[in-house]
């Protein structure tokens, strides 16, 4: 169980009971969990203030979390935290000097490893180097690379995207550069950076990459990295799965869905350790037009897909998708509510629901809303919800054995 500092609030362990539930709301079968308040907002916060809103956490099998908030704190109103062993630091801080210039002012794309390292995304007051990928350790916080820096492929990196880090602390992103139409995925090696594939490189079955898309790159411990690309001038779209530095594709939009039909696009990649895939395909000419894929031994297989009922949900779009490594995936709806009111759980044995509007949260009041869910493979489930009485929260879901 996750320990707070005693400065915070001790957690609250209780097991989920289910309650009436909003209108429409999935029936709950979160008994299977129990579920722990982290945080919340108005609980105390490292450095002064108290917290006032959080970022979607990171989760690692050690039952770490990472994360950033706004706090009341004057004059360091954002940060980027950790809880780890039962402490809370902060790690970076807005309005406090960045190691690549100018000072901090805003945080995204918060991930973190087995060891407890921290990467993110920040935003800086320094002209050139606007934006950079930077990483905690051990309390140290330095640049993985910055807006303005020379890129390996030629031209200087503009920006970045979806920042992801494996079990042994390699680090691979998407980063724009400013030659013309210049994209690519690099992963960080021996103190430097390294294109994997870059816009502009052949693609198997003929044109080049030219965009990597929903979920790119997705990597494992193994030092594999799975992506999605759009190509030219065919126009496809594929998943695709380095080899020996060589793409190879998993299914493209030549390709026919299980469902039936033709895909026509990917979204919110994952990869295992063992080598599964994991993503959403899309069709249009098919009555299922959306499921959330597996990697089989033989066949792509469909944990969930558009009109399954669970409880009383219908599901329609996937959302917000992530997968341990035991192809276990958590994930929400996407419509008709764009706020989601569930977070569910896919395995190859079925679906159920993880925690819904209307179940009982620790602190007694009811879950109303969630953010995007993060599981590691013990199954833990983490995520922000708001409760009834406005207040947000980080929470931790632990499967009952």
């Amino acid at each position: 169980m996750v320990r707070l500092a005693l400065l915070l609030l001790l957690p609250v362990v209780l097991a989920v009971r289910s309650g009436p539930g909003a209108a429409g709301s999935p029936a709950a079968t979160a008994s299977a969990y129990t579920i722990q308040g982290v945080l919340v907002t108005g609980e105390a916060a490292p450095g002064g203030g108290a917290f006032t809103q959080f970022s979607d956490p990171a989760l690692n099998d050690r039952g770490d979390l990472a994360f950033a908030a706004s706090t009341s704190a004057p004059g360091a109103r954002y940060a980027v935290f950790l809880l780890k062993d039962g402490r809370l630091r902060s790690l970076a801080v807005a309005g406090r000097p960045a190691p690549t210039g100018g000072t901090f002012t805003v945080f995204n794309d918060v991930v973190l490893s087995a060891r407890a390292t921290v990467v993110f995304l920040g935003r800086t007051t320094d002209p050139v180097a606007h934006q950079g990928l930077y990483l905690a350790r051990a309390g140290t916080v330095g640049a993985v690379v910055a807006a303005g820096q020379p890129a390996p492929a030629g031209g200087a990196f503009t920006d970045f995207a979806n920042p992801t880090i494996n079990g042994n602390d390699v680090v691979a992103f998407v980063g724009r550069m400013s030659r013309a139409a210049a994209e690519g995925i690099f992963t960080t090696g021996e103190g430097s950076l390294v294109p994997a594939v870059l816009a502009g490189q052949p693609a198997p079955g003929g044109g080049a990459f030219q965009f990597f898309l929903d979920g790119s790159p997705a990597q494992n411990d193994r030092g594999d990295l799975a992506f999605i690309a759009s190509t030219a001038p065919q126009g496809t779209f594929g998943v695709y799965v380095l080899v020996g530095g060589r793409p190879v594709p998993v299914v493209t939009t030549d390709d026919d869905a299980p469902v039936g039909g033709p895909f026509t696009e990917f979204g919110m990649l994952a990869l295992t350790n063992a080598g599964t895939v994991g993503f959403v395909g899309r069709t249009v000419r098919s009555a299922v037009r959306e499921a959330l894929y597996v990697t089989g031994r033989a066949a792509l297989v469909a944990l969930a897909q558009q009109g399954q009922a669970v409880g009383e949900a219908t599901f329609t779009t996937f959302a917000n998708a992530a997968m341990n490594d035991d192809e276990a995936v958590v994930f929400e709806l996407g419509r008709p509510d764009p706020i989601p009111r569930a977070v569910f759980l896919a395995t190859r044995a079925g679906v159920r629901v993880v925690v819904a509007a209307g179940d009982a949260a620790p602190s007694g009041r009811r879950f109303r809303a969630f953010g995007i869910a993060a599981i590691n493979s013990r199954g833990q489930v983490a995520f922000v919800a708001e409760t009834d009485d406005g207040r947000h929260g980080i929470y931790l879901a632990t499967p009952r054995r």
